[in-house]
């Protein structure tokens, strides 16, 4: 957090970003106790998950 509000962005965008980064770690938690393989089909929606939220702020 503290290296975000150095680069000045704004405690609402620091908290939107570490949310997403929260989401995204119990998302790509869940794809691998279902026994998803890492590869491009994984990355490909981990890109689009942080897009859609790019996209927001």
């Amino acid at each position: 957090m503290k290296t975000y509000l150095q680069k000045g962005y704004s405690k609402e965008w620091i908290n939107q970003r570490i949310k997403s980064i929260e989401v995204r770690k119990e998302l790509t938690d869940e794809w691998q106790e279902r026994e998803m393989k890492e590869g491009l089909e994984y990355e490909i929606l981990t890109d689009e998950i942080t897009r859609a939220w790019a996209d927001r702020i």
